[in-house]
């Protein structure tokens, strides 16, 4: 009997230790990691319901507006629940997780995703994953997922079945992969998800910013892209989650772009329909008259940009939405003193490199924390 016991023992352990091994690497090594994975991970290394306000969206979102500068300014605590290129198709299940994790007093939806005129991202298997396979096994994983209908659906349960060969990628995949390690062994990211970029454009006679703040012409959403986002405003309402407001980024539209900012207009009448308030900050006569060199590429803000935009839209928050500083502990409070530290000495980091001459774009990777901790 005492044999067999062992036996048992020696077995479960193994299994145990082999079950662990699996999520080791399927979390940190046999998977793809870049800033969007070590955005949303670090989404959910948050305190439960210790975020005031949640960004939603694409990559507008986490280079334009910075949560550190916010906390210090205005005493909020923030966070971009944002992807590279995130899909219409994914908004809802955004939604239902942020609902489950935090119990913020405002959700920000920045509209991107619904105004391409096609559906490139929603179709696209990358624009899907920079997204959903960082979110932790769930019901709204399973949901999501099987609304894609895809033939490969136990890939996205088990990532390590579809990244089984990203092993070859080290060492070079070390750029992140010891950030993702580090934060977890910390317990939160240092720059709460926010990623910047020092270029700057250069001005020219082609940009129409200054004729769009009183343009309401509107160009029709492609009919899928409607379509979500009418399923999205519903099933607010429908659940009554009504803290939620919508923005459009500023941008520096040309004009191929105009179509776009038509039909930003447009989305933005749909918006109101039903009963949510829509900022379009491509009509807002002080965001379009930032300066080229405030911005990296005509549809992101760059370090100064982002600066200027976070202050902007941070006061709007506390001003028209009556935003308030949570009420913190010790711990959390020490947190975000050291993540808005942590941004000033990014900011110096980048401002020296400019001053030589040297343009920057840091993530938290492990380039870009070395080179922000000789500041």
């Amino acid at each position: 009997m005492k044999k067999y016991f062992i036996r048992t023992i020696k077995i479960t352990s193994f299994l145990v230790v082999f079950a662990l091994a699996l999520l080791f690497l399927q979390n940190f090594v046999l998977c793809h990691i870049d800033h969007n994975k070590l955005r949303i991970d670090g989404f959910y290394l948050e305190d439960e319901k210790s975020i005031d306000v949640v960004f939603t969206g694409a990559s507008e979102l986490y280079t334009g507006f910075c949560p550190a500068l916010a906390y210090e300014k205005f005493g909020f605590t923030s966070y971009p629940y944002a992807t590279a290129s995130i899909t219409a198709g994914a908004a809802i299940t955004q939604i239902k997780e942020i609902e489950r994790t935090q119990d913020p007093q405002l959700i920000v939806i920045e509209i991107n995703p619904f105004l391409y005129p096609d559906d490139r991202n929603d179709t696209n298997e990358g624009s899907i994953r920079k997204y959903i396979d960082p979110v932790p096994l769930n019901e709204n994983k399973v949901e999501y997922v099987k609304s894609l209908n895809t033939e490969d659906e136990m890939e996205y349960y088990l990532p390590l079945i579809k990244y089984h060969s990203s092993w070859s990628e080290y060492p070079g995949g070390v750029k992140f992969l010891f950030p993702l390690i580090a934060q977890h062994f910390r317990g939160y990211t240092l720059l709460k998800g926010y990623k910047s970029n020092t270029g700057a454009c250069e001005q020219d006679n082609t940009y129409l910013n200054q004729k769009l703040v009183n343009d309401d012409s509107e160009v029709k959403l492609y009919e899928p892209s409607e379509r979500q986002l009418r399923e999205l405003l519903q099933y607010l309402n429908d659940n009554e989650i009504h803290n939620v407001v919508f923005f459009r980024a500023p941008h520096l539209v040309r004009q191929n772009d105009y179509d776009g900012f038509c039909r930003s207009n447009a989305a933005g009448k749909i918006i109101k329909e039903y009963g949510f308030d829509f900022i379009n900050f491509e009509r807002d006569p002080k965001t379009m008259n930032y300066p080229p060199e405030w911005f990296y590429n005509v549809q992101h803000l760059n370090l100064y940009g982002s600066e200027n935009f976070t202050q902007y839209f941070g006061e709007m928050l506390v001003e028209r939405y009556g935003i308030k500083p949570a009420e913190l502990t010790d711990k959390q409070r020490s947190r975000w003193q050291e993540a808005q530290e942590y941004y000033h000495r990014f900011y110096r980091c980048c401002e020296d490199k400019l001053s030589k001459g040297i343009e920057m774009e840091i993530n938290e990777d492990l380039t870009g924390i070395r080179e922000i901790n000789k500041y």
